[in-house]
């Protein structure tokens, strides 16, 4: 009697079981999600009980918890600091998902989008967006909007890195949406998006609104009591008061900061907000404190291996030296810090060292090594400037190819049809005449829309190499032309010279000029006032030169102007004008009005009757720019010109490349000063 109950004991037994293990993943789901929200106040704990709950699972743990666990442990690990560590664990997230029967959409989108994210935090921002665009089908697939958010939050943050604030938003707002839409950490999510939009919004210096979205974040950070959140809002908002100039402001929210950063074992934060602070205080020239700071930042850094924050912070340790008048060992720390960027292939941020150096040298008054320091600026620029032109060829003959390539699939893909389509009329051209008729019909509109829909994207691609043909040639901020149209300008000039001799009789002119202590401007209004000062000059300068003439933002505080048919009357003419329409009248910065002057250099190309073979344009140049640094260490606010040779040109060439003002004691070359408005008052 007892035996037909066996397959209900069996059964009973199996379901208990399932509830157990169901209950298990619960469980251990719960504690993930506990730790995450651990991590918001204090990231050194949460990490250390992720470890810890990782030793507890085993490879018959069920798949999803493993991926929800790698998921937290990378956001830890990276927020950490830890990199190399994220790194495995992302690897080891891809691995899981691939391993799958089917492979896990969501994982694989969340282990690509870590993978971009490490990226950017190593200044990868095109291979961020590649892998970004291979990661899109599987976020896209596995409609998971965690996964969706946290593509388009990487994607908007690489976006952001590379200049392209539209797309950046767009990804950002996108980000929101999905953040919104989430049952797990909506809020969390939301919080991070907000954070980048903001960025993004500083970006483009609307000040307004970047603060307006940073109030709703730190809102919400609170609500949350996200510290890790906190830290960085406040670190944000900071940055924001300095642009603004309100410095109590910007270091209440600094102290904020760092509170909180120290406290919750935010070692990324805390290190980048002590770097900051000593920026400030080597703009109010308070070295002591700048070098205290910096070197606490370099500690930090050192602690997370970031090599970006350890050049900065070194750099920061060396100006802030030469500030207190140990010049020779401040230049030591630059220079290590030169080496290290030069290493890691950052000659961006090489180049930006250099011209911190060569103004921190003029500050001092060691002209020399200004000037030196300066030369090997504009080489690295050069460089600088033949690699972009060398990628923006390559970007666009791949994008060209792309497209000639999606023509040729198109076109393939209508040929197979028109023959698919005329053997089935062979084939059935007896029996159905009138079905043919009606086929050919359908593939002539069908031919039709795919050359409307080709016609269209041709369309598309001229308007965007317009576009991109614009952005080449001119400064975003200004509307200037920039160093590459010069370089085009004067390639073909150099096609157009014959031996390399013009005509002396019409020679061109060539003015380079330099803002009156820009740094100051800067540091007193701000990076959105110093924009301010260069639109409004880049205004006056295209008002008072010719049509023919060619103005352009040389870089930095620097503009050039290259007036074709220049006599030397001509050219000391057209620097008499640039010094009145920038010094005359004062510019209006928010509700400051400052007097601005320049400084120049100029002389005309052919120079002294020399052919170009023997001083080319490039040679030209830099004896304009001498001539600009002598008019410097001569109290600004002048244009020197070199009007022609005294002396046979083998004798005055080696001297005048080297040393300006000795070639002018030496009564080797003819100089022309110029001097600009006297300042009222």
């Amino acid at each position: 009697m007892a035996r037909p109950l066996k397959p209900l004991v069996c059964l009973l037994a199996t379901l208990l079981v399932w509830h157990g293990a169901v209950f298990g993943q619960q469980e251990t789901l719960d504690r993930i999600d506990a730790v995450y929200g651990l991590s918001q106040r204090n990231n050194t704990e949460a990490l250390a009980q992720i470890r810890t709950l990782g030793e507890q699972l085993s490879p018959t743990t069920p798949y999803v918890v493993q991926r929800e666990y790698l998921i937290t442990r990378i956001d830890l690990e990276l927020d950490s600091g830890l990199n190399d560590a994220a790194k495995v664990s992302i690897a080891k997230l891809l691995a899981l998902a691939r391993a799958q029967p089917k492979p896990d959409d969501t994982g694989l989108a969340m282990g690509m989008g870590f993978e971009a994210s490490v990226m950017v935090l190593a200044a990868q921002h095109a291979g961020a967006i590649l892998k970004l665009d291979e990661a899109r089908p599987f976020a896209e697939r596995s409609g998971d909007a965690v996964a969706l958010g946290q593509h388009y939050r990487i994607l908007g943050t690489a976006q952001l890195s590379t200049g392209k604030f539209e797309p950046a938003l767009e990804s950002y707002l996108k980000s929101l949406q999905y953040a919104d839409q989430q049952t797990r950490h909506p809020k969390q999510s939301r919080l991070r998006s907000l954070n980048g939009l903001s960025n993004v919004y500083a970006a483009m210096k609307n000040h307004e609104k970047t603060l307006v979205v940073i109030d709703e974040a730190l809102a919400l950070a609170t609500e949350l009591d996200s510290r890790k959140m906190l830290a960085t809002l406040y670190l944000n908002q900071g940055g924001e008061f300095a642009e603004m100039g309100r410095h109590a402001d910007y270091a209440a929210a600094n102290a904020k900061a760092l509170k909180i950063s120290r406290e919750s074992g935010l070692v990324t934060v805390e290190a980048t907000i002590l770097n900051n602070m000593g920026d400030a205080y080597l703009r109010s020239r308070d070295y002591p404190k700048a070098e205290q700071l910096a070197r606490q930042a370099l500690a930090k850094y050192r602690e997370i291996d970031d090599r970006g924050g350890l050049i900065t912070a070194q750099c920061n340790i060396g100006f802030a030296l030469m500030g207190q008048g140990k010049v020779a060992q401040g230049a030591q720390e630059v220079r290590a810090a030169l080496t290290l960027a030069r290493e890691a292939n950052l000659l961006a941020d090489e180049e930006d060292i250099l011209g911190e150096l060569g103004r921190m040298y003029e500050q001092l008054g060691l002209h020399k090594d200004a000037v030196a320091t300066i030369r090997e600026q504009q080489k690295l620029s050069a460089q600088l400037f033949q690699a972009d032109r060398e990628k923006s060829v390559a970007a666009l003959q791949e994008q060209f190819d792309t497209v000639q390539r999606q023509k040729q699939i198109e076109l393939l893909a209508r040929e197979n049809s028109l023959k698919d389509a005329t053997i089935s009329n062979q084939r059935l051209q007896q029996v159905v005449t009138l079905l043919g008729v009606i086929v050919t019909v359908m593939g002539g509109v069908f031919v039709f829309l795919l050359y409307r829909r080709v016609r269209k994207t041709n369309q598309k691609l001229r308007e965007a190499n317009k576009q991109l043909e614009f952005h080449a040639v001119r400064d975003p901020l200004t509307g200037l032309f920039n160093r590459r149209s010069f370089f085009d300008l004067m390639n073909r000039r150099a096609g157009a010279t014959n031996g390399g001799r013009r005509e002396d009789d019409n020679p061109d002119g060539l003015m380079i000029l330099d803002i009156d202590h820009f740094k100051n401007i800067n540091d007193t209004l701000g990076h959105a006032g110093g924009d301010a000062v260069l639109i409004e000059i880049a205004k006056r300068l295209r008002s008072t030169v010719r049509d023919t003439d060619m103005v352009m933002r040389w870089g930095g505080e620097e503009f050039l102007v290259f007036s074709p048919k220049a006599n030397a009357a001509h050219l000391k003419s057209l620097a008499q004008r640039v010094l009145n329409v920038v010094g005359q009248e004062p510019i209006a910065v928010g509700d400051k009005m400052m007097t601005i002057t320049v400084t120049g250099g100029f002389l005309s190309l052919p120079f002294s009757g020399l052919s170009e073979t023997d001083c080319n344009w490039e040679k030209a140049m830099q004896i304009a720019d001498m001539a600009l640094y002598l008019g410097k260490v001569n109290g600004r606010n002048r244009a020197y010109g070199l009007n022609r040779l005294l002396a046979p040109f083998e004798q005055v060439m080696p001297v005048l490349e080297r040393d300006i003002s000795a070639a002018l004691k030496a009564n080797m070359v003819e100089l022309v000063e110029v001097l600009g408005p006297t300042p009222a008052g």
